[in-house]
């Protein structure tokens, strides 16, 4: 039922964004047969459009989110971020039954609206069938359509292929009328009510919807005036019939009624001068209203709802929450002070950028050209001049094309555990500084894709005189050309994770919730490596929750200390479902090789 009502709440936006501008630039317009085929076009619009999922057309492939991600890949952060995947644990029965009965509610009410508005439908097609044969004089076949003669003073109408006229005004006016619901007939305008009758039934609650409606209805007698005119009628001579039979009234509101309480709009459409061809364009405005709707709805969502249940686990019962729902991608903005890599005019100014505030004896990292150095951190403080940093790292100062700092978590995510103390990234104009320390290795080779080999033997690094480096056929990207793909998708993932994610008991019992971002590398052959941890809340026990915890839980067997952060818990949890999980398909460069890559995955754990 959610998936229903949510896609109702879709839908009524793309009609209101739609049906709107209408309002306002086309609805005095005397296209007739174009506005209808607007009319009928947002209808159909507003059932389809929340359907589509364009990939391409979604924000987040637009050009300035492009540009931010680009910016963002430059100063080190991994960007592709996956959607977020909502753990959530109700605390309590109470707040469970709680919740279910909000929503139940919600349910409930918008389903009984559509069950009533499809009753009231059938009872009037029901109603309407049964006034067809009711009291018929004569009924007979002309061009197609069945008309009825009434004996009564009935009101004309027409449905699908039948017309309903009374002796009398048969009579009286009989061509012209018959004319009128020909118009109607011709026009298909009963599967035009059909249409509507379903938006409306899924829109129930939407004003608009009943107003649109009208404005379909109005059209209708516009284009069924147009016809009768379009047959050599006198315009003055109908226009008069229309106000003696303007006292009457449609008796089946799901018909199209002659007798219809537009009168006056009707004869004034007859009256005005045709409009503007070139007015049509004004209904151009769909097309941007369109795109704008794809836009916002082909955002990356995956929702993958599974009931909550208790499963037995090692003879203990662990409550399973899943609950999961994936939002939009880089849903949390991460501070930039601790996560980007921030850019520095020289190496002086690198220094200077919070890496001495970093324990003394520490090492933080120099990144040469992706060659990773350890210098003391002494040895840095001794350091003033740029030019005598460049000596150490034997590189001429006039060839440093950028500097860049990375703090902790900047560091650690790109780095590992070496980059705790921050890293200062230097990149030269001069490349061959690694062949060049590659030919110092006996055996060592370096081809002209970067790949190192010993003995030809492929290798992740090498190590000369303590300097390291990398191969660089083996470098991490952070967007490769192809992304790397869980088997079947992320939808498949999702469901893997719900049926093994678990709220950890003590963080429920605690109250400890917030997001967990864990960073990891697909390797090339699909597993996952390098699992870090970028965010984390963090909730250290005292001596007094130890010792109340024992008093109110004295059969429990989870050891407990004073100082113990219950928040890693839930990275703990994470990084136990990432470590279960199958082998992915491996990301591929530009020219189709397969590469290492990484990726971001949020954890929202939350409880009720």
């Amino acid at each position: 039922m959610s998936a229903l009502l949510l896609y109702s709440i879709k839908s009524a936006l793309v009609l209101t964004m739609l049906y709107l501008p209408y309002m306002l630039m086309l609805r005095r317009e005397s296209f007739f047969r174009f506005n209808r085929l607007i009319l009928l076009g947002i209808l159909l619009l507003s059932l389809a459009l929340p359907l589509c999922n364009v990939p391409w057309m979604s924000l987040d492939h637009q050009p300035v989110v492009q540009a931010a991600q680009l910016q963002m890949l430059e100063l080190g952060i991994p960007v592709h971020v996956l959607p977020e995947v909502q753990v959530v644990a109700d605390g309590a029965v109470s707040q469970q039954t709680s919740r279910f009965s909000v929503f139940f509610l919600v349910s409930l009410i918008y389903i009984i609206g559509m069950v009533v508005l499809l009753v009231a439908r059938f009872w009037q097609i029901g109603r309407l069938h049964f006034g067809l044969h009711k009291g018929v004089l004569w009924k007979q076949d002309e061009q197609g359509v069945r008309v009825y003669c009434h004996a009564e003073d009935v009101s004309p109408f027409s449905w699908m292929r039948n017309i309903v006229i009374s002796k009398k005004d048969f009579d009286e006016a009989g061509r012209e009328i018959m004319l009128h619901e020909m118009g109607h007939i011709q026009n298909c305008h009963s599967w035009d009510v059909v249409l509507l009758t379903l938006v409306q039934m899924l829109q129930w609650w939407n004003p608009l919807a009943y107003v649109l409606g009208i404005s379909l209805r109005d059209v209708h007698e516009y284009e069924a005036d147009d016809y009768v005119l379009r047959q050599g009628v006198s315009a003055q001579n109908y226009q008069l019939l229309l106000i003696k039979k303007a006292v009457g009234s449609g008796s089946y509101a799901f018909a199209n009624s002659f007798n219809h309480s537009l009168t006056k709009k009707r004869i004034t459409m007859m009256k005005k001068i045709k409009s503007n061809p070139w007015m049509r364009s004004k209904a151009l405005y769909v097309i941007p209203v369109a795109a704008l709707a794809l836009s916002a709805f082909a955002t990356p969502k995956f929702v993958a709802p599974v009931e909550e249940a208790v499963t037995k686990l090692e003879g203990k019962d662990t409550e399973l929450s899943a609950n999961l729902q994936a939002l939009e991608e880089e849903k949390e903005k991460i501070e930039v002070k601790e996560i980007t890599g921030e850019a520095a005019a020289s190496v002086d100014e690198a220094l200077e950028k919070d890496l001495d505030k970093a324990p003394e004896k520490t090492q933080p990292l120099i990144v040469l050209n992706g060659q990773i150095f350890e210098i003391p951190k002494d040895a840095l403080k001794n350091i003033n001049k740029e030019e005598q940093l460049t000596k150490l790292l034997n590189i001429n100062p006039e060839d440093v094309e950028s500097i860049f700092v990375l703090q902790k978590e900047a560091a650690v995510s790109k780095y590992g555990d070496k980059g705790s103390n921050g890293v200062i990234e230097i990149n030269t104009k001069k490349k061959d500084d690694v062949k060049e320390l590659v030919k110092k290795l006996p055996g060592a080779e370096m081809d002209e894709d970067g790949n190192i080999k010993i003995n030809g033997k492929s290798v992740a690094k090498i190590m000369v005189d303590g300097r390291e480096a990398f191969n660089i056929g083996d470098s991490i990207f952070n967007v490769p050309a192809v992304n790397a793909k869980y088997p079947g998708g992320e939808g498949e993932m999702f469901k893997f994770i719900s049926m093994n994610v678990r709220y950890p008991k003590l963080c429920k019992e605690f109250g400890v919730q917030g997001r967990v971002l864990v960073n990891f590398v697909i390797e090339k052959d699909g597993s996952i490596t390098e699992i870090n941890k970028l965010k984390c809340p963090g909730m250290e026990l005292s001596q007094v929750d130890v010792v109340s915890y024992k008093e109110k839980n004295p059969e429990s067997t989870e050891e407990l200390k004073e100082g113990q952060d219950l928040g890693e818990l839930l990275y703990e949890e994470a990084v136990r479902v990432l470590k279960l999980m199958p082998k992915w398909e491996p990301a591929k460069d530009k020219d189709d090789n397969i590469v290492r890559s990484r990726f971001v995955l949020p954890f929202m754990f939350r409880l009720n």
